[in-house]
């Protein structure tokens, strides 16, 4: 291998660890969802919280912009509302899911 394809690998190991990092804060992130979820549940509360959903969109952006300041790479926010609103989405409908499940027990 040539230096510049033993770098392209380095990068590329950096990249998927990474990867692997964000994988292992998505599942955190799930089950303090599920933990939250179940509390709402024995509070009758609705599952999905359309203001909660906003702050977490607008705090994605605010990290967006903070890294801007001082970051290595400028992280738009409109790829950060996309993403968290993809979070939010799929975990919000998992919830959904799961407490029609639990009702049908």
């Amino acid at each position: 291998m040539s230096p510049e394809e033993d770098k392209l690998d380095e990068i590329r190991k950096r990249i998927d660890e990474i990867d692997a990092a964000i994988v292992d804060l998505l599942s955190k992130r799930m089950a303090y969802a599920k933990q939250v979820k179940d509390v709402k549940v024995r509070m009758n509360m609705p599952i999905k919280d359309g203001r909660r959903e906003e702050m977490v969109i607008e705090n994605w952006c605010e990290h967006a912009r903070m890294n801007r300041r001082g970051g290595e790479y400028d992280l738009s926010e409109e790829m950060m509302k996309k993403m968290a609103a993809l979070i939010i989405a799929y975990t919000v409908n998992n919830e959904l899911l799961a407490n029609v499940s639990d009702m049908s027990v």
